[in-house]
């Protein structure tokens, strides 16, 4: 048996099975390594979600103070819960919940239509400052729909509120863009912030945008008609 393990035969299978042990220990310390790698990434992932949070916070919390005028809710934050994981990802739940006389309340069916609506705007602008630190710009679109007079006019001052705010804090750079057809909303704007130019939108008779600009709300309207 010995002299056949040791003939020329055999010989060339001793190295490949010294080839094959070696390769097989890459390969158990290359799984090791790679599991380390995902496990150090999951834990990094889970760290930059609560300092995130915790910023968004921390910024949704000054702005509510800055900007809403009542003296029932404290302040309001976005609060996150582990919905559970799997192999794959982690996934979350989120909560946006309002202290209110030191306790803490779920906000979503115990606050007005203009807290509703004021929140939803200052979690946009605290994302915005967290995630978009050298450019921070918030939308929204038609956002006096399905609001009475008096709701307009209340968003009309909390948005006027916010410029303000925004715009003291020289180091943030901030633009807020309102598309709205509603010029009583407009001018409602208009007469808070007291802008130097009034620049309207319209399409000429082929059908391209021109930009006018107009000292008032009245004479872009007027020119329009």
């Amino acid at each position: 048996m010995e002299k056949t393990l040791a003939s020329s035969e055999y010989a060339q299978f001793k190295e490949e099975f010294k080839k094959e042990v070696v390769k097989k220990c890459v390969i158990k310390r290359f799984i090791e390594d790679l599991a380390n790698y995902i496990r150090a990434v999951d834990e990094s992932v889970v760290k930059f979600h609560a300092q995130k949070m915790e910023e968004i916070n921390e910024v949704l919390s000054s702005l509510w103070e800055q900007v809403y005028h009542g003296s029932d809710i404290e302040t309001i934050q976005i609060k996150s819960e582990s919905a559970g994981e799997n192999e794959k990802k982690k996934s979350y739940n989120y909560r946006v919940v309002m202290h209110v006389g030191g306790t803490e309340i779920d906000m979503p069916g115990r606050c007005s239509a203009g807290q509703k609506m004021l929140a939803s705007i200052l979690i946009r602008i605290a994302l915005s400052d967290v995630f978009c630190d050298k450019c921070s710009i918030i939308a929204l679109d038609e956002p006096t729909a399905n609001l009475d007079v008096l709701k307009v006019e209340n968003l009309g001052d909390m948005l006027a509120d916010i410029i303000s705010a925004r715009c003291a804090n020289n180091a943030k750079m901030f633009q807020l863009i309102v598309i709205t057809h509603d010029n009583r909303f407009v001018e409602h704007l208009r007469q808070l912030c007291r802008p130097e130019w009034v620049y309207s939108i319209s399409k000429d008779d082929a059908g391209l945008s021109r930009v006018k600009r107009h000292r008032n709300l009245e004479d872009a309207t007027m020119r329009e008609g």
